[in-house]
């Protein structure tokens, strides 16, 4: 049986100036700040599967704000499709700034004015959905390619 993509809901929580972000403990990515989110069930919208997981993984209740755009998101590891990640972005807007870490990882709202200066520390594709899909408002397609190498994590393809 082939494996299916893994769809995600990503939530985009921006408020005062600050955009929430995770530093991962689990799973993929781990040690690298990224946006919160994860597996959309399948009794859920992507809507509802956003605000539910913003809600477990900080304690931040939001509100569905807009679709922003889906990145089909291919994880590599010697030359082998480890996972495909149907990344489903979602604006959501907090109605609290008052976050709770959960055993996905430590939470905290970064100053957008920063974000350019933490390139390193985000997960790649990330990086790029916050400038090109949350701040510039480009195309809300993209494709992008990350290769592992041991514990780097390595951007190959974004368009």
């Amino acid at each position: 049986m082939k494996e299916l993509p893994l769809s995600v809901a990503i939530a985009v929580l921006i408020k005062d100036n600050k955009i929430l972000l995770i530093k991962r403990k689990r799973g993929d990515y781990i040690g690298l700040f990224g946006l919160p989110g994860g597996k959309i069930e399948k009794n859920e919208h992507f809507s509802e599967a956003a605000t539910r997981e913003i809600l477990e993984e900080s304690g931040v209740k939001s509100k569905f704000e807009n679709y922003c755009g889906l990145v089909s998101e291919h994880l590599v590891e010697d030359e082998k499709i480890m996972q495909h990640f149907l990344l489903h972005i979602c604006r959501l807007f907090p109605k609290t700034m008052n976050i709770s870490n959960s055993l996905e990882g430590e939470l905290e709202w970064f100053d957008l004015k920063l974000i350019d200066k933490m390139e390193k520390e985000i997960i790649p594709s990330d990086f790029l959905i916050i400038e090109k899909i949350v701040f510039n408002k480009e195309k809300y397609y993209y494709e992008c390619v990350i290769e592992k190498c041991g514990n780097k994590y390595i951007l190959k393809k974004f368009k």
